[in-house]
């Protein structure tokens, strides 16, 4: 490794170098001749352009919609058929009107471009860990391929691997058609098309989400890894499979190479999450030239056919860059971060996705066109790219939508008096001055606050400085920032590691149901002539000092309602409701969507309530899966992750919340580590049903983080001392109405417009059979007799004190461990102490010296057995 560095530091800059693209045909791929958009990036060269004229049609815009988020990116056949996957789990072949010609299921999300080949056949890759062929005419599958387990890497490797064997990268082809598909399990996968076996693989040091440019010329491939130092870009030779070389720079690379040409002397550009864009010669890796963003880069590039390089960044603009030396030439600014890749016709009209939900049209010289309004709400990022047909373009969204958009709709007859197409450019920020701007859970910013918010929802802000249209890299100066309310209530206060927006929370209401108004005071100072490491940014002066007021009215609670519209269980074996907590949206920090925005909209928890009264209740979280044919949320026991909830009930306002923090596994790899944790929303007072999404707030200690910890602080993720990476979002609560996964299912209890499950039952004798001891290290509970298997149901013990009702402050799932038989029949469930252990909460308070205690044995999210223990005393 620190050879492969030094390496690249000493490499000599080359010379003779290609920038300027070919102008003979681009398909050197067995692709479909047919397809004006047949592979994400439409060619070998992964250029974006197409030789498809954007010619003007009678036909109108339509959209259809999947039931999960879409963010990865469609291909298009010759009849204008389109092929996309979603995170519901299905895979689309869509006919040209946007009717469903069939469909495909998966065992998990999508998030990778398919390939449509010249054998009549549609190639993706999926989260399950699975490549897939499919008829394109019938959807009838071909053959599949199952990548392998990262344990079965870093054992044929001898390497250690920290994530999954999802198929996230985008699929390609080498000149033989030859399939090319990246993997998180750090290999990039040959597999021959006929029968998709495997033909040899190539290994990167992380996960590969880049999908593979090719230069047929060369027989080269490159690509690039989520590594984060130095070495994460290589060059293959595709047909040998030997590596050629390595560069990189200091960050993950998500983008898809792109190359200058299929000359030896061309250059491949792409751009990484170190907020850089970077030009590589193809012969040897040695740096050409390099531009900084200010903030990470996601898209994969895009060239005119005039060499022009366009680059969007998370930012919020579009850079288009001399190809030689990387002058800018131009820049086009949006008010949100831009994560798709621009598509260019063969009139050099640029076309992409952005934050705002907008498709936006360029013109060569980065002039607007005109803009359609895909999305008009929450979830309304477009970072899926766009793909471009023969007679518009292609896009899906956030919230699920596939869009079509004729070509120069927004500027025909057709589109008088429709909202959505947009013919003169609108801009949220304005041209001039420093403020902070509102922020809603979705990541949708707002030039004027809301008049309303509810009682216990948190606010955040985004800070701006502009000059003459153009936003100005800056940060705030955390020493110098105050928060100021008049009512006197607690605040939580924080600041992201990059110094660039704040989250306000109360604990747990500004106002206690009185209602009124509430006015914040923001008051700092803020820096601007940054110095940069990566997406470190520091140093700085400090310029003007910044005051702004927000006035908000919260409307009063009304009737006072203080129980709880759930039903408790007075015992183990009654009903319980449960909670459905999913589609999380992690829109700040912006590279948390940039990691796993898909990732974070197929999580699914299950929280049953195990006791309360009056106002408050506690939740037992587990983690579940959605079962793609039938549409059901299952608890899924291969994740054995489960926390703990308080639950605050106020006249229809929710919210739950741990302040003593809880680690559960991300996405099945690595740990994640939460400090603070809070969700609030409205419900039903009668059903207590959602009446709208939640808000979600949560302090993330990411420097616990094994590997990536550091490199969270590097991009500016987290903070350099702390570790802490404030979060902020969105999430769907609502009641889960589903049948549980149980051996023995329950029976249906129908309470006021509400189903509950009743949970797992013991027998008396099963019941009986349960010993529980406590002393100062945990506690043992032994389950021998009851049936328990390992891998059938999530176990767990919970403690609560009996006396304040609140639970302890317990990091449960990585403190509980089980002791099992042969048969993986369940002996012991085992709970241990950590630091902290003997302190309780009252709201927002720990007391120490607790010791009467109640304690619940946990299947799922049900207790089957409760009884009331003493420290030091047992049971």
């Amino acid at each position: 490794m620190i050879y492969d560095i030094l390496r690249q530091i000493v490499r000599r800059k080359p010379k003779d170098i290609n920038m300027l693209p070919d102008s003979e045909d681009l398909l050197t791929i067995p692709v479909d001749p047919d397809s004006p958009w047949p592979k994400f990036r439409a060619n070998a060269l992964q250029n974006g352009r197409t030789g498809v004229e954007p010619e003007v049609s009678a036909i109108y815009p339509w959209e259809f919609h999947t039931t999960k988020g879409i963010f990865s990116s469609p291909v298009i056949d010759g009849a204008g058929r389109i092929y996309i996957g979603s995170a519901d789990h299905y895979f689309y072949a869509l006919e040209a009107d946007g009717k469903v010609k069939w469909k495909f299921a998966t065992e998990d999300i999508l998030d990778s471009s398919a390939l449509l080949d010249s054998r009549g056949q549609v190639i993706f890759g999926a989260g399950d860990g699975h490549v897939y062929c499919l008829d394109r005419e019938t959807g009838r599958e071909i053959w599949r391929f199952q990548a392998d387990s990262p344990e079965e890497v870093a054992a044929r490797y001898g390497i250690k691997t920290y994530n999954l064997n999802w198929f996230e990268g985008n699929v390609s082809m080498l000149a033989d058609g030859t399939v090319i598909v990246p993997n998180d399990n750090y290999l990039v996968y040959a597999l021959n098309p006929k029968n998709g076996k495997l033909s040899r693989e190539y290994l990167a040091n992380e996960m590969v989400w880049a999908g593979p440019a090719v230069n047929t010329d060369s027989d080269s491939i490159f690509f690039a890894s989520c590594f984060f130092a130095a070495v994460n870009t290589y060059c293959y030779e595709g047909g040998s499979g030997r590596r050629r070389w390595t560069s990189g720079g200091l960050g993950s690379v998500s983008a898809s190479p792109m190359l200058t040409s299929r000359s030896g002397k061309g250059a491949v550009v792409l751009g990484g999450f170190d907020g850089i864009l970077r030009a590589f010669s193809q012969r040897n890796g040695s740096l050409i030239w390099k531009l900084g963003t200010r903030d990470h880069i996601y898209a994969s590039p895009c060239q005119l056919s005039d060499g022009t390089i366009v680059q969007p960044s998370c930012d919020g603009t579009v850079y288009a860059l001399d190809p030689w030396k990387g002058k800018l030439l131009w820049t086009f600014e949006t008010s949100e971060p831009i994560r798709s890749s621009p598509a260019v016709d063969a009139r050099d009209r640029i076309y992409f996705g952005s934050g705002e939900g907008r498709l936006y049209c360029l013109n060569r010289d980065g002039s607007f066109r005109w803009a359609y309004q895909c999305i008009d709400g929450d979830r309304n990022d477009l970072n899926g790219s766009p793909a471009l047909g023969s007679r518009g373009i292609v896009i899906g969204g956030e919230n699920g939508g596939i869009f079509f958009i004729p070509y120069d709709y927004p500027l025909s007859n057709a589109a008088e008096g429709d909202p959505r197409a947009l013919r003169k450019r609108k801009d949220l920020l304005p041209p001039e001055g420093s403020l902070f701007l509102y922020r809603n859970g979705f990541g949708r910013l707002f030039p004027e606050p809301p008049l309303n918010i509810r009682d216990n929802e948190p606010i955040s802000l985004d800070h701006f400085i502009r000059k003459e249209g153009k936003t100005i890299l800056s940060a705030i100066h955390p020493g110098s920032l105050e928060v100021h309310s008049p009512t006197g209530i607690p605040i939580r206060m924080h600041l992201s590691a990059n110094r660039k927006f704040i989250t306000l929370s109360p604990e747990e209401s500004w106002t206690k149901g009185k209602g009124g108004e509430v006015t914040i005071t923001i008051r700092c100072r803020v820096k601007t002539g940054l110095k940069r490491l990566g997406l470190k940014f520091f140093g700085g002066r400090k310029t003007h000092l910044l005051e702004q007021d927000f006035l908000f009215s919260v409307p009063p609670a009304g009737e006072k309602k203080a129980e709880l519209p759930y039903v408790i269980p007075e015992k183990p074996g009654d009903s319980a409701s449960v909670l459905e907590i999913s589609r999380f949206s992690c829109p700040s920090p912006t590279m948390l969507p940039s990691y796993n925005q898909i990732g974070f909209d197929s999580l699914h928890y299950l929280a049953g309530v195990v006791e309360g009264k009056n106002d408050h209740a506690v939740l037992w979280a587990v983690q579940g899966s959605l079962n793609e044919k039938t549409g059901e949320t299952l608890v899924d026991p291969s994740r054995a992750d489960f926390f703990v909830l308080n639950m605050k009930y106020d006249s229809g306002l929710l919210t739950l919340y741990n302040y003593d923090g809880f680690t559960i596994s991300f996405f099945g790899s690595w740990d994640m580590p939460f400090g603070t944790y809070r969700i609030s929303l409205e419900v039903d007072r009668k059903s207590g049903r959602a009446l709208g999404p939640g808000t979600l707030n949560a302090l993330i200690r990411s420097g616990e983080i094994k590997l990536y910890g550091n490199f969270l602080k590097l991009t500016g993720m987290s903070d350099m001392r702390t570790g802490h990476m404030p979060v902020s979002g969105a999430v769907n609560v609502d009641l889960w109405n589903r049948s549980p996964t149980r051996d023995r299912p329950g029976k249906e209890r129908r309470g006021p417009s509400q189903i509950s499950m009743q949970p797992l039952v013991l027998d008396p004798a099963e019941a009986e059979s349960i010993k529980l001891d406590i002393d100062k290290d945990g506690v043992r509970a032994e389950v021998s007799g009851c049936g328990f298997k390992a891998g059938a149901h999530v176990y767990g013990i919970l403690l609560i004190d009996r006396g304040s009702g609140y639970p302890l402050g317990l990091n449960y799932a990585r403190k509980t461990r089980l002791v099992t038989g042969e048969g993986g029949e369940v002996h012991e469930i085992i709970l241990e102490y950590g630091e902290g252990a003997l302190e309780y909460r009252e709201g927002a308070s720990k007391v120490s010296g607790m010791k009467k205690i109640r304690a619940y044995v946990m299947v799922d999210m049900y207790p089957v057995f409760r009884t009331d223990m003493e420290i030091g005393g047992g049971v």
